[in-house]
């Protein structure tokens, strides 16, 4: 098997190919960042409008499964839809680059530790909103990085700034924060991916 070398101007423009070719995939899929976007928003404001409700009533033992609740029945419509979802992508996908395995890679490491950070609020007693979105902007800020998309880059930011937030509002109004941080991550970002012209 023959080694082919590449002058350096050549391997620059391989490279940006990759980028470019990547922007086009998650151009075509940034509907994933939309979805997830609008489902966490609305779960957010649901859980804050529970939370104000409960809080009302003075049913506080009832807080704990209501949010846990509100963010299952979220959490199982968005891996359903993704599920069909990776499954039209992969029927129709056009290129498939090394980026395009390590941001796949990457966002379902983000799963694992999402679920990791779950367990460990539920057993230390925390709320879960700052720790999620921390994680939630190094993955966004990564694929950012990655792609060269400056809004991403912006949104993954934009997780941490909100993360470092909510450590100063009150526990109730953390479901609120996480809902204008999802805004500003996913949701701006993904509408700004979408139009992006080539």
């Amino acid at each position: 098997m023959d080694e082919q070398t590449f002058t350096p101007e050549e391997s620059l423009k391989i490279i940006n190919k990759a980028i470019l070719n990547f922007k086009v995939n998650y151009r075509e899929s940034s509907h994933v960042f939309l979805l997830f976007g609008w489902l966490l928003a609305l779960a957010s404001f649901s859980n804050f409008i529970a939370l104000k409700v409960l809080h009302a009533k003075e049913a506080y033992e009832l807080m704990g499964l209501y949010s846990f609740s509100i963010w299952g029945i979220f959490a199982v419509i968005g891996f359903i839809a993704l599920f069909f979802i990776v499954r039209r992508e992969k029927k129709y996908k056009k290129v498939y680059s090394h980026i395009d395995g390590y941001v796949n890679k990457l966002w379902w490491v983000t799963l694992v530790a999402f679920f990791v950070a779950i367990f460990i609020c539920i057993k230390l007693e925390i709320a879960p909103p700052t720790i999620m979105m921390l994680i939630a902007g190094i993955a966004t800020a990564t694929t950012g990085f990655l792609i060269k998309f400056r809004p991403l880059i912006i949104g993954g930011m934009a997780f941490f700034i909100f993360s470092i937030v909510t450590i100063f509002v009150p526990n109730e109004y953390s479901a609120l924060i996480v809902c204008v941080a999802v805004i500003f991550g996913y949701i701006i970002p993904g509408y700004i991916l979408k139009s992006a012209k080539e």
